[in-house]
């Protein structure tokens, strides 16, 4: 069973890796539709029909006496289920009378991963700005005009059709929550000040939003960061850069709403880029490392990633030109307070950066450690 929430590519790889498998899609309604003879069935005929090898797409969508075939074994053990729920479907497979409990392998398909990226063919440091953006396999193979401009209306429709597809009622709450932490508010208090002065909540009351952000945790478009340290609490984040940057834009520069020539855009995009590149090698670490990202606030570090409740690894990002001494002895200064944990600065280029005893990544390095990671994968 793949799940995972809309157009991250669970259709695409699976009929690619599985090309003699027959394929169905359930549309809304429930009937299961065969794309290449262009026809669709009800249940009961989709049953008598449903062979070795076959692929239901949408399955959540489907009558629940599927579920009750599948339990009984009247459809074939080589079967693959795909679901674009991040949590809906689980109704089907855990809990009390799960009617799939214990029969599928689970796989969540999620953005592409930077390792995966990284291992592939780059020839110059603007390839590897533009794989910040094909995390989103929609966007692979576009410009970043391209992938700003149209990614930004796509984002917003994509957020409605994730809600919808988990039965969830899209309302201006959700885009104002997602426009506010795009902003930079990353608290639950901090959110709900945010809204209550745009006039989207009554009062600043975190009790008005918080069920609008486990919803949003729950279907995959944010996450829930823990806060390490002396300061407890929790850290709130977009989960794709693509839905970071369009409601980034949004909440900044009021994008929607005003027809902005690009050279604007592209100049508030590169301001956020350095935030977005410090989030995509932090994934790149945290698979790289097998470690969870933590936020450490005091001092604030870029990432920070813990295995075993013990800090194993601190990473200072500077991605930018001319970096001077005073960057590297700050740098320095905040990652030494951590004497335990690994220490890592992150560079374009470490042949272009003043000595430091520090260990020093650069796009060479990434690309390096990610093509022997895949080749051991």
């Amino acid at each position: 069973m793949l799940f995972g929430r809309r157009k991250t590519g669970k259709t695409f790889y699976t009929r690619f890796a599985l090309p003699d498998y027959k394929y169905y899609i359930v549309r809304r309604g429930g009937k299961f539709f065969d794309p290449e003879e262009g026809e669709e069935y009800d249940l009961k005929v989709f049953l008598k029909m449903c062979g070795d090898k076959t692929i239901v797409d949408e399955f959540h969508r489907s009558d629940p006496k599927f579920l009750d075939a599948l339990q009984s074994g009247q459809c074939p053990n080589n079967l693959v289920l795909i679901t674009s729920t991040m949590h809906f479907y689980k109704k089907f497979v855990e809990g009390p009378g799960a009617p799939l409990k214990g029969l599928f392998s689970l796989k969540n398909v999620g953005l592409i991963s930077p390792i995966e990226l990284l291992s592939g063919e780059i020839k110059s440091k603007e390839d590897f700005k533009r794989l910040i953006w094909y995390q989103e396999p929609t966007l692979i193979g576009k410009s970043v005009e391209d992938c700003v401009l149209s990614g930004t209306i796509f984002a917003r429709s994509l957020t409605g059709e994730i809600l919808d597809e988990e039965d969830v009622t899209h309302s201006r709450r959700y885009d104002a929550i997602l426009e506010s932490i795009a902003y930079g508010k990353n608290s639950l208090s901090e959110i709900a000040n945010h809204l209550h002065g745009a006039g989207v909540i009554e009062k600043a009351s975190t009790s008005l939003i918080t069920k609008y952000i486990d919803i949003m945790i729950k279907t995959g478009l944010i996450e829930k960061m823990e806060i390490w340290g002396k300061k407890k609490g929790s850290f709130y984040r977009h989960v794709s850069p693509l839905t970071e940057i369009a409601y980034y834009l949004d909440a900044k520069y009021d994008l929607k709403d005003l027809n902005l020539p690009w050279g604007f855009i592209r100049d508030a995009v590169y301001v956020r880029l350095p935030f977005l590149i410090e989030r995509f090698v932090e994934r790149f670490m945290a698979e790289y490392f097998g470690m969870k990202p933590v936020k450490i606030m005091d001092p604030e570090i870029d990432i920070a990633l813990v295995k075993f409740k013990r800090l194993g690894v601190v990473a200072e990002v500077k991605w930018r030109k001319d970096i001077t001494k005073k960057d590297i002895r700050n740098a320095e200064r905040k990652l030494e307070m951590f004497s335990q944990a690994k220490k890592i600065l992150v560079v374009p280029d470490k042949n272009e950066v003043p000595y430091t005893e520090l260990e020093v990544w650069d796009t060479e390095e990434l690309k390096s450690r990610a093509r022997k990671f895949m080749a051991t994968y």
